[in-house]
């Protein structure tokens, strides 16, 4: 479950540094994988059927699983912010 989160967070980060002019890129690079792992929670909270009983756990899991996601998105953006920035300078 992790290598999912870890693996789609770098790509959308990656997508972000590489489409997203200026620092702003690195800043949404964040906010996708944290707000993708948001919806992704709530529509399993609130949109699939219970399968039992119990307290709800998705805040915790935001916030555990929506920092990793957000501080791999971030890094993934920054290098793919640096990378398009080297390719333009050499060309």
């Amino acid at each position: 479950m992790w290598s999912i989160l870890i693996v789609l967070s770098a790509l959308a980060g990656v997508v972000c540094g590489w489409i997203i002019p200026g620092r702003r890129s690195v800043a949404w690079g964040a906010a996708v994988p944290w707000l993708g792992m948001l919806a992704w929670l709530l529509f399993n909270e609130y949109l699939v059927p219970s399968q039992g009983g119990g307290a709800s756990m998705w805040p915790i899991a935001q916030l555990v699983a929506g920092t990793v996601a957000a501080a791999v998105g971030l890094l993934a953006a920054a290098v793919a912010r640096a990378a398009r920035a080297k390719l333009r300078a050499s060309a």
